[in-house]
């Protein structure tokens, strides 16, 4: 999976999209959206995008 991960980081997929598409490679059953979303924000491919994620996380839980 982490090849998926870093090939639609090549090609400039979003993060939504990335998600996306591992969910559909899952199987896309039940549970399959969580799963998804930690690989794609847990992806070493998705550094940058992990840390703005959990910078806003940790801003709306102080909010």
């Amino acid at each position: 999976m982490e090849a998926a991960q870093r090939f639609l980081h090549s090609q400039g997929a979003s993060v939504i999209d990335s998600i996306v598409v591992t969910r559909e490679l899952l199987g896309a059953g039940q549970g399959c959206l969580g799963t998804a979303k930690q690989i794609v924000l847990t992806s070493a491919a998705r550094t940058i995008e992990l840390r703005e994620y959990q910078r806003l996380i940790e801003g709306n839980e102080e909010a």
